[in-house]
């Protein structure tokens, strides 16, 4: 980076990209102005809101910035403490707020928490669960049975070719176009009136953002920014403003929906049409545009960032590599840049082997970026979930693994987690739950009942289908919430059908709209149920109610029974054909379950994927019968459980190999804790890395992979001396994060995982 991007970053590194005033105030201000308008919808509540923000926020240039613009708060957020004191007061009124600090915080309460007259689903159902939440809930719950969201914000990748193609000007012309051509005294109009002002407040919010920051440069001089910014009128024409319109967009999707997984997509796609042909005429070279990827990755700089950029894949017109110039440009600027930036790579098989070796560069250097998708199983895995190939060739991860089709889903992320390992447990104890105390809502026989394992799995499975319908149950009554009190003006204007329908993205008008569930605790599961298979069954080596109490008293007086079952059965991860045959028919299993949930409307697609959940969730599950103490995590994702895959790294890619990933439409997951010493001081490493990642996805079927290059040695070392060590960079759940800044039960799992040495 240069002098001016490494004083900038430095900037960002205290504040990220927010202007210094107070961001709850001015949202209170922004959201006040708003209901001055009556009979205002949610939605057109929510757009008009971001629009007052974006005239009363006071917006400044950074010295020499390539491209502007700053956070602002997201407008749709309750509970937020604030102060009562003078300032408040004094700053309220200045903005014609004649209301309290406290009146203004309860009104937004009122605002964001209302009921309609008529609410979706009754508490009374007999399919309700204590475990279903549906709004404004957080990571780190801890997952009992499973947890039901179908209301789901902060995560989406957005149709920003779109905008790109013709700014907020000319979507403003295609709403406007949409209602001229309607009676207004016609029902579908009245009926859809409400959404299209929704539509033209966040397109007007969308031009006084861009007018403001042009009036800002053109004061200062800069004509040439001046003329970026207001690409908001009628799209982009180069690529300067084309970067400087998708930031814009990224800043109004952050005002409506928060920051969290909001997605930029497909980036080398967007942008590379702009490139192309500047770079023809000579209008930028190939420095000035990774120096303009730099500044991006800088404005996008969070200490946790999931704002991913995907790059690679095929075509969507032919299934040919899409790999381009920009490709490499942004890889090279990742690397340049050297902070974590959340970003993914679709891997084909015509993918250019220079590309595949720079990412590989990329990924030893440490901090798991970036991480590999493997097409030949994602894009099968949602054509035949009724996505149309060419759009299934278009598929983004969001945040994380969650899949999406960009501008034309609502893939409702991590609406459902499901905690296998949990209900294993319960059907082992006859559905007492050791964790609550008590008789869960399932009852079955208790482990020492059952005369085979095939009767065993019957009663496992028949618990899991239960709890599985009550989670649906609870993701679509949430999904009906979010209809009544969650919209999403902006999200809608920038998604396929939801114009043409006149409907809001959250009254599935996207073209495709489905829910994405993690299943959990796969790994382990195919490891307990194998145990009990050989073991207690077959062998008869273990006395069924002799384990059953051992689990039940966390294996106390019973190392020796522990040490049995974790080292006298082979594991899920060392290439055991019979367990990871067990892995393979739970994981397949349960996609054919969600399958069958399935509606028009109303997919549920099965992630592989349990994001750091599996730490918390290991809090509610007793001891196992792999040999898992009580309240312990248990595995990440697809990965095997922690210091089990103790053969070779090729071992626990047979495992990996052998799971249904052409049918996990949400995505799947897995991370490869590599030791440094793997490749020892090999020049060639990049090329062994990349050939790693071809084998495993072409050869063994492998859909996603992570991999984290770091020895337990070294993260113990930061663990115990933060401030000098503190800035390592390692791979966690899904994301990338700097050690010092992961939670010390987190940390303690990642230092447990084992480390690959061959």
């Amino acid at each position: 980076m240069n002098c001016r991007q490494t004083a900038l970053l430095e900037r960002y590194r205290k504040h990220a990209a927010y202007p210094d005033y107070n961001q709850d105030l001015l949202r209170d201000v922004a959201m006040m102005r708003a209901m001055d308008v009556q009979e205002r919808t949610c939605a057109q509540l929510r757009a008009a809101t971001v629009l007052e923000l974006t005239r009363i926020t006071p917006f400044e240039l950074e010295d020499n910035a390539l491209i502007v613009g700053q956070y602002m708060k997201m407008v749709w957020e309750a509970g937020m403490e604030g102060r009562d004191d003078g300032k408040d007061a004094e700053i309220l009124r200045k903005f014609g707020v004649n209301a309290s600090p406290s009146e203004v915080r309860r009104r937004r309460e009122a605002v964001f928490t209302g009921r309609p007259a008529t609410g979706p689903g009754d508490p009374s159902s007999d399919m309700a669960e204590s475990s279903w939440i549906g709004l404004n809930s957080s990571c780190g719950w801890g997952i009992n049975e499973f947890i039901s969201k179908g209301y789901v914000e902060n995560h989406s990748v957005r149709g920003y070719a779109k905008l790109l193609e013709k700014g907020f000007g000319g979507l403003k012309a295609d709403v406007e176009a949409v209602m001229a051509a309607q009676n207004k005294w016609s029902l579908g109009f009245v009926e859809h009136e409400a959404f299209y002002k929704s539509q033209l407040l966040v397109c007007e919010a969308g031009l006084t953002l861009g007018r403001r920051y042009a009036e800002l440069a053109a004061a200062g001089g800069n004509q040439a920014l001046a003329e970026n910014c207001l690409a908001v009128e009628n799209g982009a024409k180069s690529f300067s403003q084309a970067v400087q319109l998708l930031w814009f967009g990224h800043l109004i999707t952050c005002a409506e929906d928060g920051i969290n997984a909001n997605s930029i997509g497909r980036m080398d796609q967007i942008l590379w049409p702009y490139f192309e042909k500047d770079k023809a005429c000579g209008a930028c070279t190939s420095e000035q545009a990774k120096e303009l990827m730099i500044d991006l990755a800088i404005k996008l700089y969070h200490d946790y960032d999931v704002q991913a950029i995907t790059l690679g894949g095929a075509r969507p017109e032919d299934g040919t590599t899409a790999c381009n110039e920009l490709t490499d440009i942004i890889l090279d600027a990742t690397a340049e840049f050297g902070e974590l930036r959340d970003l993914s790579l679709r891997v084909t098989r015509d993918m250019p082997d220079e590309t595949l070796e720079r990412a590989a560069k990329l990924v030893l250097r440490g901090g798991g970026i970036p991480f590999f998708f493997n097409d030949e199983c994602f894009i099968p895995a949602l054509a035949n979930r009724g996505i149309e190939l060419k759009d299934a060739r278009d598929y983004a991860p969001i945040g994380c693994v969650e899949l999406t089709i960009p501008g034309k889903a609502n893939s409702h992320a991590v609406s459902g987690w499901f905690n296998l390992l949990k209900i294993l447990d319960l059907t082992i104890h006859g559905g007492y739950d050791l964790y609550k105390g008590r008789q869960s809502r399932v009852t079955c026989p208790k482990l020492e009942e059952y005369n085979s394992f095939d009767q065993f799995y019957r009663a496992f499975w028949e618990n899991v289908v239960y709890y599985s319908h009550s989670m649906v149950y609870g993701m679509r009554r949430g999904e009906m919430r979010q209809k009544n009190n969650g919209p999403q003006p902006f999200f809608s204007l920038l998604t396929e059908n939801c114009l043409e329908k006149g409907c809001d993205i959250t009254a599935r008008g996207a073209k495709y709209n489905w829910h994405s569930i993690c299943l959990m605790g796969v790994p382990n599961v195919a490891d307990s149920l194998f145990a009990l298979k050989r073991l207690v069954f077959e062998e008869k080596a273990v006395a069924p109610e002799e384990l059953r109490l051992a689990l039940a008293h966390d294996f106390q007086n019973a190392e020796s029974l522990r040490q049995h079952l974790l080292n006298g059965c082979p594991k899920y991860g060392n290439g055991c054909p019979e367990v990871d045959a067990l892995a393979a028919k739970v994981a397949g299993d349960y996609i054919a379950l969600m399958d069958k949930a399935s509606e028009p409307g109303s997919g549920m697609f099965v992630h592989l994927f349990s994001f750091y959940e599996n730490v918390y969730a290991g809090k509610m599950v007793a001891a196992t019968p792999d040999g898992r103490r009580a309240w312990e995590p248990f595995a990440y994702s697809l990965s095997a459980a922690p210091g089990r895959d103790k053969d070779s790294v090729t071992s626990m890619l047979r495992s990996l190999g052998r799971l249904p990933h052409a049918d996990a439409a949400g995505g799947s997951a897995a991370i490869i804790d590599l030791h440094p010493d793997f490749f020892g001081n090999a020049e060639d490493a990049p090329k062994l890395l990349a050939t790693l990642v071809k084998t495993a996805f072409f050869s063994l079927g492998i859909g996603q992979l992570q991999w984290n290059i770091v020895s337990a040695e070294r993260m113990i070392q930061a663990q115990n001396d933060p401030e000098h060590y503190g800035t390592l960079q390692v791979r966690v759940a899904g994301y990338s994060q700097k050690f010092i800044f992961i939670e010390r039960t987190l940390q303690n799992h990642l230092i447990a995982r084992y480390k690959h040495t061959v």
